[in-house]
């Protein structure tokens, strides 16, 4: 925030830039700011806002100032950087699932550089910031044994509950292991979970969208990923796991991804089924 320009409410414009053109009051999406010369917050926008930053981002002139932010603390957009539709497609449409690493660790700055974009998914009532935590394992040795403690966990379920063990095919993973092959980490050197609060109501589809943003910016950088399923599940449902990862009470992993370095490089699309569409 500007260490010249001070607020004494949840917005505040500088006359002198603002052009009256209504675009924060529009874009707003709980309708808190009204016009009077110029724009002003509702009487009870303090509680109902939740500081995603569209009235500032969409200010032309600059004259917008939000109580968390400035317009110096937003990054400006380049249009010239965004991809035209084909670009754009052929980017998300070549990303793959990636089940075949090299054994070369990730640098940290590129894991930094994947959470960043992460941050940016958008979560319902722009809730992420208070509720979303991320933790990276990028130790290969810690990898293998997570992975082995959801195997274990896979071996319970088939004593505890058969009829789940075959539902879900886990006969396919625990017998790869034992012999020696590992479908679980698959010679992945990380991965990355997303942890918020079990009871969190925008936490199951606010963390699956920002690992799905965080799945596309693996891919910008050359990087594989992968959903792991069994790690998740396993460190949800499998007392052991949960101790050695630190979850604090009531708090879950909503999502895992496999991150490194492919081992292949795929040249074609695969085919894939068209969309079903009802048009109402």
């Amino acid at each position: 925030m500007s260490k010249t320009f001070k607020l004494d409410s949840i917005i505040k414009v500088d006359e002198s830039l603002c052009i009256t053109c209504g675009n924060c009051i529009r874009t707003c999406p709980a309708g808190l700011i009204t016009k009077k010369e110029f724009p002003v917050p509702i009487g009870n926008a303090s509680d109902l806002c939740i500081d995603c930053g569209h009235c500032v981002a969409v200010c032309p002139t600059e004259a917008m100032h939000q109580r968390v932010m400035g317009p110096e603390d937003c990054d400006p957009i380049d249009i010239h950087l965004i991809p035209k539709w084909e670009e754009a497609r052929q980017f998300l449409v070549s990303r793959r699932s990636t089940r075949v690493y090299i054994n070369k660790p990730v640098e940290k700055e590129k894991i930094l550089q994947v959470l960043d974009v992460a941050r940016f998914a958008p979560w319902g009532g722009n809730r992420q910031g208070k509720t979303l935590r991320w933790v990276i394992i990028s130790d290969p040795v810690k990898v293998h044994r997570v992975a082995q403690m959801s195997i274990e966990w896979m071996k319970s379920v088939k004593e505890s509950n058969p009829a789940m063990y075959k539902e879900a095919k886990l006969e396919v993973f625990t017998t790869a292991w034992d012999e020696g092959e590992d479908q679980i980490s698959r010679g992945a050197p990380c991965f990355i979970q997303a942890w918020a609060p079990k009871n969190e109501r925008t936490a199951p589809q606010g963390t699956t969208i920002a690992m799905a943003y965080a799945q596309l910016a693996a891919h910008a950088l050359g990087l594989g990923s992968s959903w792991s399923g069994g790690i998740n599940t396993a460190a949800q449902m499998y007392p052991p796991l949960t101790e050695l990862l630190g979850l604090p009470e009531g708090i879950v992993s909503h999502g895992t991804i496999l991150l490194g370095y492919p081992a292949e490089t795929f040249l074609r699309v695969p085919k894939r089924k068209l969309p079903e569409v009802t048009w109402i």
